[in-house]
């Protein structure tokens, strides 16, 4: 079986090929990636490299290069895991073959991935949701200016005084919501789907993000909340989506839990429920005899330790107690002295 991943500097795309290697025995990985440096520096558990253009070039000879790769190469399966890659491929996914079939159709994709979309097609579903507000004069503070189509929390802007709010500019708010600042605890519910089906499901709780504001998850432990897996069975259902996909949730101190997005791809703290026993890829490569144990926390290093420093200058000192206390139990995403190499090229990706 052969398995194309990209981009492999990715600290996900490291994660998922060590699983895939560890897991499945007759499994080759090939990995793509931008730069010629990853050539020499990536993952122990990338069998073969290839260079494709830059992302901020042609789309197209980007693509072709991709299906040249999958052609050439009898490939099996297709995992683009960043969402400019993955955005790319989707819309034109009908050209790069079986190996990607398994993903839904691009309409479906638009409404999971587009926050005004989402917010229209579920808010009157009974699906608890923030608040939109249509313009600025509307927007009660505290709220967030989010894009409308981005994750990982690029280009969000938390508004907690007048004083910020008269610094947003028109021309900050083109192609963005303005959105109810829900204050709570960031918990995620993450699937493989197939016709709107959940295939396998796991849930998960964000113990500290960056940056600390609303940011990544960079630490994170098990959750189980059915009112998660329902409302992404209920939005996968409507949508009839087929793939990856990480509904992310605020749990408030009242117990009220609001969906906030859906990541239709996937998603940072994969590892979180692969180190727990979830198979997010049988239903395409088959059962292995046993995937993963039981692990308390995962955690993304080196990106953790700068992320322990944003707290404390808040003051906020729990997530290192949390991290200390159960140092013997965390597991890293990607280890230092397991894959150096590996390790390396995420810290390299950050400068690329």
């Amino acid at each position: 079986m052969k398995v194309l991943i990209g981009e492999i500097s990715s600290y996900k795309s490291i994660v998922i090929a060590k699983f895939l290697k560890e897991n499945y025995s007759d499994i080759i990985v090939f990995g793509f990636d931008y730069s010629s440096c990853y050539k020499t520096i990536h993952t122990k558990y990338c069998d073969v490299f290839y260079r494709v253009t830059s992302p901020r070039t042609n789309k197209k000879l980007k693509l072709s290069q991709i299906k040249s790769i999958l052609l050439k190469k009898h490939i099996d399966l297709f995992l683009p895991v960043s969402s400019q890659i993955y955005n790319d491929c989707i819309e034109y996914k009908d050209i790069l073959g079986e190996a990607f079939a398994y993903i839904g159709d691009f309409d479906s994709y638009k409404i999971l991935n587009n926050k005004d979309l989402l917010y229209e097609r579920f808010s009157k579903e009974g699906i608890k949701m923030p608040l939109r507000y249509s313009n600025m004069c509307e927007a009660t503070i505290p709220f967030v200016v989010k894009p409308t189509n981005q994750s990982s929390a690029k280009g969000v802007k938390y508004i907690f005084t007048n004083k910020e709010k008269e610094k947003i500019s028109i021309l900050t708010l083109k192609n963005h919501i303005i959105q109810q600042y829900v204050k709570g605890i960031g918990c995620g519910y993450s699937v493989f789907a197939k016709q709107g089906e959940i295939i396998t499901g796991f849930g998960h709780k964000r113990l500290a993000e960056f940056p600390a504001s609303g940011g990544s998850s960079v630490y994170r432990t098990n959750y189980d909340d059915v009112r998660m897996q329902l409302i992404a069975a209920k939005v996968l259902k409507i949508t009839n989506w087929s793939g990856f996909a990480m509904f992310e949730f605020k749990l408030t101190a009242a117990n009220e839990l609001y969906l906030l997005e859906v990541n239709p791809r996937i998603w940072g703290s994969i590892n979180q429920g692969l180190q727990n026993g979830v198979n997010y890829f049988e239903a395409l490569l088959g059962k292995v005899k046993k995937a993963g144990g039981r692990v308390k926390s995962t955690y993304l290093s080196p990106l953790i330790y700068l992320t322990f420093i944003e707290y404390m200058f808040s003051f906020n000192f729990r997530p290192l107690i949390s991290f200390v206390r159960n140092f013997k139990s965390n597991k890293p995403d990607i280890s230092l002295i397991d894959d150096p190499k590996g390790y390396i090229s995420v810290i390299l990706r950050k400068f690329s």
